[in-house]
């Protein structure tokens, strides 16, 4: 399974900053991402908080421009002061379905199972 998301993830690796992990380290989709990103030496940033304000204000100053996270945060409607802070993620990973974002606007996405992971 973190072979998969390795594949989703492999052109993170010529990014210096980490994959941003907005997903529970408890869902397979967390703990697949992370074994994929630790087995391949490429860095990942874990938020110490479920606080989507403090959340989202860490993204600019991690500097990712790969994120992986649920659907209830690609989807969630945040005020518009949030959408400068997510402009510099590029790449989203979804557990979930990745559609009707208004914080992700510039950012590709791709959505996978969130129990399957593939």
């Amino acid at each position: 399974m973190s072979q998969d998301v390795w594949r989703m993830l492999s052109d993170s690796s010529a990014d210096p900053n980490p994959v941003f992990m907005a997903a529970d380290l408890e869902t397979p989709l967390g703990f697949a991402t992370f074994l994929a990103c630790s087995s391949n030496f490429k860095k990942i940033y874990i938020s110490g908080t479920y606080n989507m304000g403090t959340m989202l204000k860490q993204l600019p100053i991690q500097g990712s421009s790969w994120l992986v996270c649920d659907e209830q945060l690609y989807q969630m409607d945040a005020p518009a002061q949030f959408h400068d802070t997510t402009a510099g993620i590029k790449h989203v990973l979804v557990a979930g379905k990745a559609n009707n974002t208004t914080l992700f606007k510039g950012a590709k996405a791709q959505a996978v199972d969130p129990v399957a992971c593939n």
